[in-house]
């Protein structure tokens, strides 16, 4: 059964290839912006996928506090190593699309800019933090305190783009988007999600060996 959820899992994968060229070619051009825009096809589903993976990272962090099981710590460090990978995505789509748009890579003034950066600083100090314990129950235990961390940098990062007043980044447009912008953009985000899925499955096997192969060391 296994085995069939991962080959499902990698053909929808592998869609993200059609998905990718459908949006260089299928969705008109939004006049104001140009090419430059199919970018966001790539950068808001990249987006969302890494403000979510530190809060599925936060829950198993929690249930770790409760149980004591190393199943989840498994859970908190593949969840938080996909929303660096991801979250090193944003901070490439984003720039490339900024300079062509505002003609600057980053801008330290806009608060959404700096509330992602916050998180991703959160991110990284996560294994900052985890590769200089020693002590494997405290490694754990600060493991999940900094997932929680992340958490809140995540939820704060979600409701900036929302709330807070943009120098230069783009608003919502879930709301204002034609049918065919709007069908490219959910396409891309459901092949996402099944690619974060794959990388998911495949970095929690390569922990689970990882632990066994410290288990055996040790012994």
């Amino acid at each position: 059964m296994k085995n069939i959820t991962l080959i499902i899992n990698i053909i929808f994968a592998f869609i993200l290839i059609p998905i990718t060229i459908l949006a260089l070619v299928y969705p008109p051009v939004i006049v104001s912006q140009g090419q430059a825009h199919r970018i966001f096809y790539i950068h808001v589903p990249v987006a969302w996928v890494s403000m979510y993976s530190p809060i599925i990272a936060s829950v198993a962090g929690m249930l770790y506090f409760i149980t004591k099981k190393s199943f989840y710590d498994r859970i908190v460090v593949t969840s938080m190593k996909i929303a660096f990978i991801f979250a090193l995505g944003v901070v490439i789509t984003g720039p490339l699309w900024a300079s062509t748009e505002w003609g600057t890579f980053w801008n330290w003034k806009d608060p959404r800019l700096m509330s992602f950066f916050i998180l991703i600083l959160t991110i990284s100090s996560f294994f900052v933090v985890r590769n200089f314990t020693d002590d494997l129950q405290k490694k754990y235990m600060y493991s999940a305190i900094m997932a929680i961390l992340a958490t809140f940098a995540s939820v704060f990062t979600w409701f900036s783009i929302r709330i807070l007043t943009p120098d230069t980044h783009p608003g919502p447009v879930l709301h204002t988007m034609s049918p065919e912008i709007k069908r490219t953009f959910w396409l891309s985000v459901l092949g996402y999600h099944f690619f974060f899925l794959v990388m998911f499955y495949l970095t929690y096997q390569y922990e689970k060996i990882q632990e066994l192969y410290q288990q055996l060391k040790h012994h």
